[in-house]
C-alpha cells in the first residue's frame, strides 16, 4: 500500500485513511481502512488533529510494517513537486542576491516590489505541492547557509506562520515581505565572520551586533512599510530586554517583528552551519521551551510551535537510545515531548526525560 501524509485541510470525502488515528490523549478518532466522509473530516478538524496518512491510489506491492516503507525525507525529495520547488528556490537564491546586492554595492537601488513578487510567486509553487512547504524546506537543509537563502526561507516560513494566525491577505504579503528583507544588514559583515567555524572575539561580535542597524538604515532609502525596516531593526530584540541592538522591552518590539525573531531563530537552528549540522525541530522547540515566556511573544511562540510539532505526527524519528520509533501524540504542553510508537509500545518521552528525539529520519 502506498500512502501518503496530507493536512487535514486537504482532505475530502472518498478518501481512505492508511492508519488509525488517535487524538492527543490516546482516543480512538477513526480507524484505518475508513472511507473519509465530510462527517470524518470535521471529526478531525475538531480534534486538532493537523496531518493524516491515507492511502494512494496507486498500487504498490504490500509493506511488511511501517519501519519498511521509503524514510520522511526519501519521500520528499524523490517527489517531482520537491524536486521542481528546489530548483525554483535556487533560482530565487541568485536573483535575490543580485537584488540585495545593488542595495550595497551601488546608488542604484533596488526592486523590492519585485523580489517580493517572485517570492510569492515560489510559494504559490509551494503551495501548489502535494508535499507541506514546511517539509520540503527541512529537506533542503543541506543548501547553502547564506543570507540569500535564509531570507528566502525565512520569508517563506513568515508566510505560513500568517496563516496559522489567520491574519489578512495583506498581512500575510506584510508578513512576507518582513522576512525576506529582515537580515539585508547581515551583507555589510565580513563574510570572514560570518562563516567563520570557532568562536567570535569580543570585535567580531560587535560587527554581527550591527547588522540590525544597517539593516534598518540600508531599507530606509527606500519606499518600503515601517513594519519592514522594524523588522530588520528589532529582530534580535527579546521581549524581556535580553536583545540587541537597542535592549528594547516587548512594549517597544513591533507585532511582526516579533513573527521574524521566531522565524529567524527557528530556521538558523534547523540549518546547516559552518560550525555544526542543523539540528533537528524537536531541539529548537525544546529550545524555545526553555526561554519561551521571557524571550519570546507567548501567543505568537505557541502557536508556531504547536504547529512545528503536530506536523511530525505520523513521521518516523530516531532517538537518542539508538531506536527508532514514530510520533503518535504530542503533548500540548510539552510540544519537544511527544509520545513515541516504538518497539510495539507507546513511550511517551515527558515521563522519561533521558531520551530525546534526535532526527526526523
Amino acid at each position: 500500500m502506498h500512502m501518503r501524509k496530507l493536512l487535514v485541510k486537504d482532505l475530502h470525502p472518498g478518501m481512505i485513511t492508511a492508519e488509525d488515528i488517535f487524538s492527543i490523549d490516546g482516543q480512538l478518532i477513526l480507524p484505518k481502512k475508513i472511507i473519509l466522509t465530510q462527517n470524518g473530516i470535521e471529526k478531525l478538524e475538531a480534534f486538532a488533529i493537523y496531518s493524516v496518512r491515507i492511502e494512494d491510489e496507486e498500487v504498490a506491492p504490500p509493506q511488511t510494517s511501517f519501519f519498511d516503507t521509503p524514510s520522511y525525507s526519501e519521500r520528499i525529495k524523490s517527489n517531482p513537486d520537491f524536486i521542481n520547488f528546489k530548483k525554483s528556490f535556487e533560482d530565487h537564491v541568485e536573483s535575490l542576491q543580485t537584488g540585495l546586492n545593488q542595495i550595497v554595492e551601488s546608488n542604484s537601488g533596488f526592486d523590492a516590489e519585485n523580489l517580493l513578487s517572485q517570492t510569492l510567486v515560489l510559494i504559490g509553487e509551494g503551495q501548489a505541492s502535494s508535499i507541506n512547504m514546511m517539509d520540503m524546506l527541512l529537506n533542503m537543509r543541506d543548501y547553502d547557509d547564506s543570507t540569500y537563502a535564509h531570507s528566502i526561507n525565512s520569508a517563506i516560513i513568515c508566510n505560513i506562520f500568517a496563516g496559522w494566525l489567520n491574519l489578512s491577505k495583506d498581512e500575510r504579503i506584510l508578513a512576507t515581505s518582513c522576512g525576506l528583507f529582515h537580515d539585508v544588514g547581515k551583507l555589510k559583515v565580513p563574510e570572514t565572520i560570518l562563516k567563520k567555524p570557532g568562536a567570535l572575539t569580543k570585535t567580531e561580535f560587535e560587527a554581527i551586533k550591527r547588522h540590525p542597524l544597517d539593516g534598518y538604515n540600508l531599507l530606509d532609502q527606500y519606499n518600503l512599510p515601517e513594519e519592514v525596516k522594524n523588522a530588520a531593526l528589532m529582530h534580535h530584540e527579546k521581549c524581556d530586554g535580553s536583545g540587541y541592538p537597542y535592549g528594547f522591552t516587548a512594549d517597544k518590539i513591533s507585532f511582526f517583528s516579533k513573527m521574524v525573531t521566531i522565524v529567524d531563530i527557528y530556521d538558523a537552528m534547523t540549518s546547516n552551519r559552518c560550525y555544526r549540522n542543523p539540528l533537528c525541530p524537536y531541539s529548537v522547540i525544546e529550545s524555545f521551551e526553555q526561554d519561551g515566556f521571557q524571550k519570546y511573544d507567548p501567543e505568537l511562540y505557541l502557536e508556531f510551535l504547536r504547529h512545528i510539532g503536530t506536523s511530525f505526527i505520523g513521521e518516523r524519528i530516531l532517538l537518542n537510545n539508538g531506536l527508532e520509533g514514530e510520533v503518535v501524540f504530542v503533548n500540548p504542553s510539552y510540544l519537544s515531548r511527544p509520545t513515541i510508537k516504538c518497539c510495539n509500545k507507546f513511550l511517551d518521552l515527558a515521563a522519561n526525560q533521558n531520551i530525546k528525539i534526535t532526527s526526523i529520519i
